[in-house]
């Protein structure tokens, strides 16, 4: 944080703040009184699943610890105490969607370094002009757009730093001006929540989605198409975005203003990047044919069984290395990789690796026994229930960190008693990106608490979307899963 002191380091960065010692060791004293504990009848290694949780969910919430030391904390734990193989925990990092996410990023971080998504960005503007709630309504509707296919947290850190640059322009120029103002406020609000839930579409829109296209895969026998992906969720999205939109444009913005500067403001900072330079242009044109080559994955999959989409945008990404610019560097380069993300290098396997921690602990077996009863109803109730819990649990630790606690633990319990979990889980991915309160509670909230949202309002207003959210996609679930047969089944 620069200007602003809000007890929180909520940024992606590799630190601890010291200072706050006592409630840091609060995490690992839990994690030793429940180990001790006989409680709820659990045996040790399920004690130690369940305290690896908690430990970790208390970093994760306090933010006084940076996300990427709390991921590591399943692979620390388990080198001492046996609560699960590590060998069997740290073949993660090399999972497929590692790959995937990497190659992504990668592409990304060249968008980000060459200014293609910044030139995107202000073409609009120059249409928009200064008008509060337009701008609010764009940069929604662009984070949205954008992370559908690309991971949400590298959207907010493409357009965030866009977005601060020209509010400063506007005036608001440093972390307590964005703090005190409203617009600006709504401005890095609209990015951030864009991202979050414009990410539904497909698995690209981050480590979460990714996380569940993993199980779900994993559960149903076999990879689950984009195309499938995206019919099931496109629903959710079409019902979000005005909603969100109108709420950040009508609850948080009620009257519009007019911002200084204006189109011809926008038009000459367009006209100040020139030409479209060769590192744009690839980094475009890349992109564009790794998702083309995701999402019609089932048109060659039968002749080309070995090309994998993860790959491919791995490959993809590996090639801008050798491709030159106009100036001495290359399209990626290691100029361009300090805009990648590394924390969810770490993040995203982590997760996985707390979902097999909770596996081999036998936690998740009894978590299943006690929603065992909900499963069995299979009517609006279970939808409610089981996206009420994780839209709980997102908004108080992390999107990835509820994916990889509950969705493992939904699927082994609907297939341990003969039910379909296509349905329920297609619902929980919504759930799971109801993730708007907490700046820890992905990293497209904390990419925008880093330069200046004000958090009470993210709070206050996060958790009343939130809400919202968990009624919309129970009920919507439920909806489709009664009149649509298709929509349930894979």
């Amino acid at each position: 944080m620069n200007d602003v002191s809000t007890g929180r380091e909520l940024v992606d960065e590799f630190g601890i703040n010291v200072e706050k010692f006592k409630y840091i060791m609060l995490g690992p004293l839990v994690f030793l009184l429940i180990l001790s504990l006989p409680i709820l009848g659990m045996d040790w290694q399920a004690r130690g699943g369940l305290g690896i949780l908690i430990w970790m969910a208390l970093w994760w919430t306090s933010g006084h610890i940076a996300v990427a030391i709390t991921a590591l904390v399943p692979f620390v734990v388990t080198t001492f105490i046996p609560i699960a193989p590590i060998e069997d925990l740290v073949t993660v990092f090399s999972h497929r969607i590692v790959f995937l996410i990497s190659g992504s990023c990668a592409i990304g971080a060249a968008w980000q370094r060459w200014g293609l998504a910044k030139r995107v960005s202000l073409k609009i503007l120059t249409v928009v002009g200064n008008s509060a709630r337009k701008q609010i309504w764009v940069w929604f509707l662009l984070s949205t757009a954008l992370s559908s296919i690309i991971a949400d947290t590298v959207t907010a850190a493409v357009f965030i730093p866009v977005a601060v640059t020209l509010l400063s322009y506007l005036g608001f120029e440093n972390n307590s001006e964005r703090w005190e103002s409203p617009v600006a406020t709504n401005i890095l609000l609209a990015i951030a929540w864009g991202a979050s839930i414009g990410s539904l579409p497909t698995p690209l829109g981050g480590g979460q989605n990714l996380l569940i296209y993993e199980f779900l895969s994993e559960a149903v026998g076999r990879d689950i198409y984009f195309y499938e992906w995206t019919l099931r969720m496109l629903p959710f999205t079409l019902v979000f975005i005005p909603i969100i939109g109108l709420y950040l444009t009508y609850i948080l913005q009620p009257q519009d203003e007019k911002l200084p500067g204006s189109k011809e403001f926008y038009q000459e900072k367009l006209d100040e990047l020139g030409a479209l330079s060769k590192g744009e242009l690839f980094s475009g044109v890349i992109f564009f044919i790794a998702v083309l080559v995701a999402f019609t994955e089932p048109l060659y999959k039968s002749y080309l069984p070995n090309l994998d989409p993860a790959f491919v945008f791995f490959s993809l990404a590996i090639l801008l290395f050798f491709i030159p610019t106009e100036t001495e560097e290359n399209v990626l380069s290691l100029k361009s990789i300090v805009y990648f993300p590394i924390t969810i290098l770490i993040v995203w396997p982590s997760a996985l690796a707390l979902a097999k921690v909770l596996e081999h602990s036998g936690f998740v077996d009894i978590i299943g026994g006690y929603l065992t009863g909900f499963a069995e109803y299979s009517g609006l109730l279970t939808f409610l229930v089981f996206c009420g819990v994780i839209a709980l649990l997102t908004n108080i630790s992390t999107n990835t960190a509820s994916a990889a606690l509950l969705v493992p633990v939904v699927i082994q319990l609907f297939a341990s008693q003969g039910l379909n979990p296509v349905p329920i889980v297609f619902a929980l991915i919504t759930a799971v990106n109801l993730s708007f309160a907490i700046a820890s509670g992905n990293g497209c909230l904390a990419v925008s608490a880093g330069y200046g949202v004000n958090l009470k309002t993210m709070f206050k207003h996060g958790m009343i979307i939130a809400f919202i959210g968990w009624l919309i996609s129970a009920g919507l679930a439920y909806l489709l899963n009664s009149t649509l047969p298709w929509w349930g089944t894979i």
